[in-house]
């Protein structure tokens, strides 16, 4: 699952995360409110928002490089 995926891969790189489960009503809402639609897993990295993780992976690479420096 893309899920559990970026889950352990932001946990081998030691990058912290806040995991919102979506079967919880509330925080479904505020993905709802905040990103206009439901897709799992959304990850935001300095406000720029991506859908999914297998297809993004490279850009979340790249993102993740240019906040280090």
């Amino acid at each position: 699952m893309d899920c559990e995926a970026a889950k352990r891969f932001f946990s081998e790189q030691n990058i912290d995360f806040e995991d919102k489960n979506v079967e919880d009503y509330w925080n479904r809402e505020e993905l709802v409110q905040k990103y206009g639609q439901l897709l799992t897993p959304t990850i935001i990295i300095d406000n720029e928002k991506i859908l999914g993780f297998g297809i993004n992976r490279e850009k979340i690479v790249k993102l993740l490089k240019r906040r280090s420096k």
